[in-house]
């Protein structure tokens, strides 16, 4: 009876020791190494795993780890490197945010943090995220030390009124850090509004929810929108090497950064 007790016992804690480990665990354990590295997360594996639809699955794409994606590990390199945030008391308004940033601003001492979102129906937000409207932006003027809005605009009809409202919650001084996808060599930015075949959207703007690809004019549109802008390549300060490390982005997936000043 002794022996039936102890194995029913031990059978008991093999199984409770399998329920308590996710398969996400097991894939973390199973892709340890050294020959990549999360900026985000600060993960090292053998690679970063594959990402997107059946039709357009990109290799070397997503952190098995944090789930963060190339833009991702760049925009973190970019904040650390490039702004004061997480190093002295600022208040940001984060539009969309991703599920690491929201992780890492709203329990950052430093990061008085407001994380906004447009609700729709049959998404998840992260709780404490507000519904917000990127052109009717609910705080007043000058509420922010710092805005983030990677990926939002392009799924905006009106996006230069979403530009102005971005740049009149800023403080003065504020900066915003605006990244959209572009097409490289493009010179004016490809839009129509008036499209609502979502096959369309995706064969012309790349995505079946998207208004518009940008071109290099989306410096002129921020201008007009009140800011002063910088331009910034920041893939261009890496190695090959380094690229690969880390999983940036490469190829037509390089993105600069509009670092944009309300002056």
């Amino acid at each position: 009876m002794f022996l039936s007790l102890r194995k029913r016992y031990s059978d008991w804690i093999i199984k409770s020791a399998f329920e308590r480990i996710s398969p996400k665990r097991l894939l973390v354990q199973a892709l340890k190494g050294d020959d990549v590295e999360c900026s985000c997360c600060g993960g090292k594996f053998l690679a970063f795993m594959p990402f997107g639809t059946a039709k357009n699955k990109r290799p070397h794409c997503l952190c098995p780890q944090c789930g963060t994606l190339p833009r991702h590990r760049l925009m973190w390199l970019f904040l650390k490197e490039r702004t004061q945030l997480l190093k002295k008391p600022m208040r940001l308004l984060h539009i969309a945010p991703e599920t690491f940033y929201f992780n890492t601003f709203s329990k950052h001492p430093l990061v008085d943090y407001v994380a906004g979102d447009m609700f729709m129906p049959g998404y998840k937000y992260s709780p404490g995220t507000i519904d917000l409207d990127v052109t009717a932006i609910q705080f007043p003027d000058g509420s922010f030390d710092a805005v983030i809005c990677s990926h939002v605009l392009e799924h905006v009809p009106d996006d230069v009124r979403g530009m102005r409202e971005l740049c009149r919650v800023l403080k003065t001084g504020g900066f915003a850090i605006i990244q959209v996808p572009m097409l490289p060599g493009l010179e004016r930015t490809d839009e129509d509004t008036s499209i609502t075949d979502p096959l369309e959207r995706e064969r012309r703007f790349g995505q079946h929810d998207h208004f518009r690809i940008y071109g290099l004019d989306l410096k002129d549109r921020l201008e007009s929108a009140g800011f002063l802008v910088e331009v910034v390549p920041f893939c261009d300060k890496f190695t090959k090497q380094e690229m690969f490390r880390y999983g940036l982005p490469a190829g037509e997936d390089v993105e600069a950064y509009y670092y944009c000043v309300k002056a």
